[in-house]
């Protein structure tokens, strides 16, 4: 019998496999919607946090937002946790502390904890349980909680914030946050709640602004944009006299916006808690930010080919990476590609086509198929709606195996981007554990 699936809820976890065979059994995409069980949590395991917590919500740049956050803080010397989803290989990666894993030897009693006292808690809102009571003795200075889906009803927004930051909102889930953008910024906006200092947001579509600022209105909470970096140092500001001022981490002129978002943030947050803010701290903490998976370049080794790993999941998050190897001047010696079946194929293909339309050279699309997840496109589907060349391999180990013999030798020196799914990258770390740079 499969040990994962004789585990009990009432049982105790002797160890963290225990605890991810409970996890699988759960389910990471069973959703329960309402707070109710956190608030039970929250009560029964007296859950409560005594530093600061910026919460991280939006569509897109959640990730890169918060782990620039992150990295000011440790930058500015604070003890700094951080709680991110979704992961790639295993769910250590979700829970932080000064940039290091929670250890292996915490999640059994933590999760134990937990389940006996609300058994029913999702996948999510144990991970996030989880990540409160680790938090509560861990003696930190601030934390950074980044939303899961929405806002009006993820747990996250069960956890008292002092700061809220909105991301990019756009279309995304729409079959559980609503089918317009105004129903999507509607739910995220229930991040803004009681006891909220400041509410800071990057630059929004009109409707979607209009409806954050309305809510943070009715709760009198302070409203920041870029427009109020004008009243702020000069340190705060990611461009200079049109120039950059600090050198980030993350690639792409997509994350200047995630940085000054984090910037104003973070300047905002020290004003309040009467701390000051440095300089040479922000260029520290900026140049230090690493997500795996944001166009994450891999150096080649033996006669595989230099990579650019980049987990663009959607339409938005695609173009910026388009406009990223534009930016770089890079031109990829091939394309790996798979997707989503409800993530808008047809305007990712489109958008790929598009850009390898202006290279010189024509490189391959290869196209395989996300493995074990029911929401993956069909590969035989996904090549259909391409016109340019494409190769079929039947999964990504079967690509990274034939892939120096697939790519011109006129264009060996140039990378090979990996895109178009999270779930497509996790195949990847799987086999590449190491590329992911965890701390234990």
């Amino acid at each position: 019998m499969n040990p994962c699936l004789c585990k009990q809820s009432s049982d105790k976890f002797q160890s963290y496999e225990d605890v991810e065979c409970y996890l699988n059994q759960l389910g990471m995409f069973h959703m329960d919607l309402g707070l109710n069980r956190m608030e039970k949590a929250k009560k029964d395991l007296g859950l409560h946090l005594t530093c600061p917590v910026i919460h991280v919500v939006g569509t897109n740049g959640k990730g890169s937002t918060a782990t620039f956050l992150h990295s000011i803080a440790l930058a500015h010397g604070f003890r700094a946790g951080i709680f991110t989803s979704p992961h790639f290989v295993t769910p250590l990666e979700r829970i932080k502390m000064n940039d290091r894993l929670l250890p292996k030897a915490a999640w059994a009693s933590l999760a134990t904890q937990a389940v006996q006292a609300v058994p029913d808690l999702t996948y999510f809102e144990l991970l996030t349980v989880m990540s409160v009571m680790a938090f509560m003795f861990s003696e930190p200075d601030v934390l950074i909680y980044e939303a899961g889906l929405g806002a009006k009803s993820d747990a996250t927004t069960a956890i008292p914030a002092d700061i809220v930051v909105f991301t990019p909102i756009d279309l995304d889930h729409t079959n559980i946050l609503g089918n317009t953008i105004k129903d999507i910024a509607e739910d995220k906006s229930y991040a803004i709640r009681e006891g909220v200092k400041a509410v800071i947001t990057a630059p929004q579509k009109k409707e979607v602004e209009e409806i954050l600022r309305k809510r943070a209105k009715e709760l009198r909470i302070p409203f920041y944009d870029f427009s109020s970096l004008s009243d702020m140092p000069s340190l705060v500001h990611l461009m200079e006299n049109g120039e950059l001022q600090y050198e980030l981490g993350l690639k792409g002129k997509h994350q200047f916006d995630n940085a000054q978002t984090a910037l104003l943030a973070w300047y905002v947050l020290s004003v309040q808690i009467k701390r000051c803010v440095e300089t040479k701290a922000f260029a520290e903490g900026l140049y230090n930010a690493f997500i795996p998976g944001r166009f994450q370049q891999v150096k080649r080794k033996n006669d595989m080919p230099c990579l650019i790993l980049d987990g663009a999941h959607n339409v938005h998050s695609l173009t910026s990476l388009v406009n990223t190897l534009e930016y770089e001047k890079i031109c990829p010696s091939a394309i790996i590609f798979s997707c989503l079946k409800d993530k808008e194929p047809q305007k990712m293909v489109a958008l790929l086509e598009d850009f390898l339309a202006k290279q010189k050279n024509e490189l391959p699309v290869i196209i395989t198929e996300i493995q074990n997840n029911e929401r993956a496109m069909q590969q035989e589907d996904l090549i259909k709606l391409f016109n340019c060349k494409t190769v079929q391999c039947k999964d990504l180990d079967e690509v990274l195996d034939k892939l120096p013999a697939m790519i011109d030798e006129k264009n060996k020196d140039n990378p090979v981007v990996i895109c178009g799914s999270l779930f497509l990258l996790s195949e990847y770390f799987k086999r590449f554990p190491e590329k992911l740079q965890l701390s234990y």
